[in-house]
């Protein structure tokens, strides 16, 4: 599916980035060229060590910056893939700057899908998030646009897809290497007592690329099949001996997340590690749906 292919891939340092970088060199020996193309110098500098060019020669280093559609439609020029994972993720940082925060994950994306057009770019994917679902933060909303725009995006050569993931377990954004620190000191802040959260692993949200890039026509959305986990049963789990001291919900925070819309429900098919959101009408019984796609509903969590 990738041998004989050129993949670009937007905040390819990240952790999406490196996630799916591993994988595919693995799986797909004959890649023709992969483009990493972010803004920050020092992660480049350090995911260049890992890949030297005498080793990776099909790899290209690009220091650009999604904001930037001059730059982004000439570096892209001769894509067959497209990997679209940058973004301003850390949402009291977005809260607090809201505007830049529109500009890169809004204005970004949608520099994005027209050097993707302007190029035939073949396949495009969109890397978003649970907190595009019925969402209350400026993170959340900016990738529900985004989610918008890549969905009527697309024309007969280039297609357009997304993947919708959870957290992803030990990424820098996640609770696991915060409650890691924290727990040196004894005490683990928790915003409320019955809070739940998606996790997906690196390694699954690299394979649902990979699953999107095969089954994607174009307009889908790709959820793997995440399991929901209490946040004090991941304190318990990182730091059994330190306590809990309950700080209380941010404005921009929900008790629980859902991975898929009221209004998407009823165009969701199921597959063995995945969910699709397309048009056409699934026949999964809704009760089903709903234990499983909204984490407020699961009473039982388990830590892998």
């Amino acid at each position: 599916m990738l041998n004989n292919q050129s993949i670009f891939i937007t905040g390819g340092t990240g952790t999406l980035g490196r996630a799916f970088i591993k994988n595919a060199l693995t799986k797909y020996p004959d890649i023709k060229e992969i483009t990493i193309y972010s803004r920050d110098e020092m992660k480049q500098y350090e995911l260049r060590r890992l890949y030297p060019s005498s080793n990776f020669p099909i790899f290209r280093w690009v220091i650009g910056d999604i904001r930037d559609a001059e730059r982004l439609n000439d570096k892209m020029k001769g894509a067959d893939i497209v990997i679209h994972t940058a973004a301003m993720k850390h949402i009291p940082i977005c809260e607090e700057n809201p505007e830049e925060c529109l500009k890169t994950n809004l204005q970004g994306t949608k520099n994005v899908i027209q050097a993707a057009i302007e190029n035939d770019v073949k396949k495009t994917i969109l890397a978003s998030t649970d907190k595009a679902v019925d969402p209350i933060s400026i993170y959340g909303n900016s990738k529900q646009a985004a989610e918008k725009l890549f969905l009527h995006a697309g024309n007969e050569v280039s297609k357009f897809a997304i993947v919708r993931l959870g957290n992803i377990w030990g990424s820098r954004g996640s609770v696991v290497p915060l409650f890691k620190e924290l727990a040196k000191t004894g005490v683990i802040p928790i915003t409320h007592p019955d809070m739940t959260r998606f996790f997906c692993t690196k390694e699954q949200s690299a394979d649902s690329f990979y699953f999107a890039l095969k089954e994607m026509k174009g307009g889908e959305i790709f959820i793997p099949r995440m399991e929901a986990k209490k946040i004090t049963d991941i304190a318990n789990e990182i730091a059994p001996s330190c306590k809990h001291k309950m700080i209380g919900l941010r404005g921009f925070e929900k008790i629980g997340e859902k991975l898929v819309s009221d209004i998407e429900i009823n165009r969701l098919h199921e597959s063995d590690d995945h969910w699709t959101i397309s048009e056409n009408q699934s026949k999964i019984p809704t009760s089903l749906r709903y234990q499983q796609l909204d984490s407020n509903s699961i009473l039982d969590f388990q830590l892998n």
